[in-house]
């Protein structure tokens, strides 16, 4: 029997975008690649998802919320992002709470993540049919982060969350329950070396048409 619409469970995305790109040197959501700014080709790629995508603002909110023009995103400008990602998650969190009582998980993704895998999420959120109390988490680099799942049991600790690490001490705490999904090119741009190789993974794939 197909899942009704009713019943079907709504798991919004929220996309982390209110840092200061302090060890990048600059707005690194910003940064173009392929001559479009990195915020904007993460949000265009989470789009393709049929959820709502929360985008969730701090440093730089103007410029940076310009590079969303014309998206059809929500955005929430956090006014304490300097309190660390944890305090951006929780704004990202409590606006999921407002707006999607009936939310049955979230979905927390990096704007700093431009080759984010779309087919990877939909099985994660595919996964959350399923097994609706497990975290479903990133699997890269040998550690577990994010794009990461949380089911709804873990809303409110995370509404009041806090600290740099983002949510990596929730997934270390409720490790029992994490399941991994593994992202072979996965780059975290914190650099402007990360960035130029970025640039080079895309540009190998597009010289061998994959």
């Amino acid at each position: 029997m197909s899942m009704s619409i009713a019943s079907a469970p709504q798991v919004p995305i929220v996309l982390l975008a209110a840092g200061a790109g302090e060890r990048y040197g600059g707005i690194k959501q910003l940064a173009l690649i392929d001559g479009e700014p990195m915020l904007r080709r993460v949000a265009r790629s989470l789009l393709e998802i049929d959820t709502p995508v929360i985008v969730v603002t701090g440093a730089h909110a103007q410029q940076v919320e310009i590079a969303l023009a014309g998206l059809p995103v929500r955005v929430e400008r956090h006014s304490d992002w300097a309190d660390g990602m944890g305090s951006s998650l929780a704004a990202g969190v409590r606006r999921v709470v407002a707006d999607f009582p009936g939310a049955t998980g979230v979905l927390v993704c990096l704007a700093d993540q431009p080759l984010i895998d779309v087919t990877m999420l939909q099985h994660m959120l595919a996964r959350h049919t399923v097994a609706a109390g497990a975290i479903l988490a990133t699997s890269h680099s040998g550690a577990a982060g994010p794009p990461v799942l949380f089911p709804r049991d873990c809303f409110e600790i995370l509404a009041h969350w806090s600290g740099a690490r983002g949510a990596r001490e929730l997934l270390e705490r409720e490790a029992r329950r994490v399941e991994r999904f593994v992202a072979s090119e996965l780059v975290d741009v914190d650099t402007p070396e990360d960035l130029v190789r970025v640039r080079g993974l895309l540009a190998a794939h597009r010289n061998t048409g994959s």
